[in-house]
């Protein structure tokens, strides 16, 4: 029998993400789904008039919630209420409370809440997972994360631009997640820094947030929604102690040759990245570790939702889970809580 999925929400990320990644997935089928604006074209599978009659109608094995995070509790109880393992966009919920009583929920219903913190699970970061693990990269001891993002009408429509804790919220998340995947293990402790040049009351445009791990370790987080320039949606330094790596993603054909200043040779450097890359470098000696494909937000919800289904089949906790999310929670209020109080740490414990 096929895994019987059901979604709320069919606005731009369920159409460039949740679906195309349930598309790459045997033996799973979408049996239904609601929004409060029905899209112009319908979608191959029956629309009802409310998430209640969705599921009463359809009765899926998990439902997939890909609304505004002021939606995403109501949800989240309506499908563990309704036998349903809920597979939600991020954040998890708006309030650390929220967070908590769906856990409750979840254990009394025996159903896993996951939320959709895909970037671990793209190639070019799960290869340089496996490589900081082998010889030649050495320790690591320090993380760079840094997005330049231009802001458009389009990327800033609906509930997006009318937040004021725009940035952080939605893309904090996965940089918070990044970073403790990398480290393997939470932080001891958060700051941040968050300037509105444009007023009080305007998004979080700028975020500067450091992160303290064990052993002197840390990470520098930069969303950077300011800038005029180029877009550059995220690149990422490690630095071992014996080599770095760099990740990016973005697509890119680009050629380099020149003279090395060092050592006088000349070098050529062709580089062909539909979605993203990964280069280790040691002096001047790189060596390419993957790239990404062009699709490389729903090939990396494809492949965490197929680790997800496989857990749940097991009947073990799936990864991206309550626990998992509910901390990345907890450190997204601490943030903005540092924020407010002018950048001063906050302790972490989670």
């Amino acid at each position: 029998m096929p895994i019987r999925i059901a979604i709320v929400g069919l606005g731009r990320a369920a159409h460039r993400i949740h679906l195309p990644a349930v598309a790459k997935l045997a033996g799973v089928e979408v049996v239904g789904g609601h929004d409060l604006h029905p899209p112009a074209q319908a979608p191959s599978f029956p629309l009802f008039d409310s998430p209640a009659e969705l599921l009463a109608q359809t009765r899926p094995d998990m439902l997939f919630i890909v609304t505004p995070p002021d939606s995403h509790f109501a949800l989240t109880k309506l499908g563990l209420e309704a036998g349903c393992h809920v597979f939600c966009e991020k954040p998890l919920a708006e309030r650390i409370e929220d967070a908590e009583a769906l856990a409750e929920l979840a254990r009394a219903a025996g159903r896993h809440v996951v939320v959709n913190s895909e970037f671990p699970w793209m190639p070019i970061h799960s290869a340089a997972k496996r490589r900081m693990a082998e010889p030649g990269f050495g320790k690591l001891q320090f993380i760079t994360l840094q997005q330049t993002f231009i802001v458009t009408p389009e990327t800033e429509e609906g509930w997006r631009g009318l937040d004021p804790q725009r940035t952080f919220k939605e893309f904090g998340t996965h940089v918070l997640d990044l970073a403790q995947y990398f480290f393997d293990e939470a932080p001891m402790s958060i700051r941040a820094r968050m300037p509105r040049p444009a007023g009080p009351a305007a998004p979080d445009h700028l975020n500067i947030v450091e992160l303290e791990f064990s052993g002197e370790r840390m990470a520098l987080i930069l969303l950077d929604r300011l800038s005029p320039g180029r877009h550059r949606y995220l690149d990422i330094r490690l630095d071992g102690t014996e080599a770095i790596i760099e990740t990016s993603i973005g697509g890119r054909l680009q050629a380099a040759a020149g003279l090395n200043a060092r050592t006088r040779k000349p070098f050529v450097d062709v580089e062909v990245a539909m979605g993203g890359t990964a280069r280790l470098y040691r002096e001047e000696r790189m060596e390419r570790l993957a790239t990404a494909p062009i699709d490389l937000f729903p090939d990396a919800t494809a492949r965490l939702l197929t680790d997800v289904l496989a857990a749940i089949d097991r009947g073990e906790t799936p990864p991206c889970a309550l626990e998992h999310s509910t901390r990345t929670l907890r450190l997204l209020a601490a943030a903005y809580e540092s924020a407010e109080d002018g950048g001063s740490p906050r302790a972490f414990a989670p």
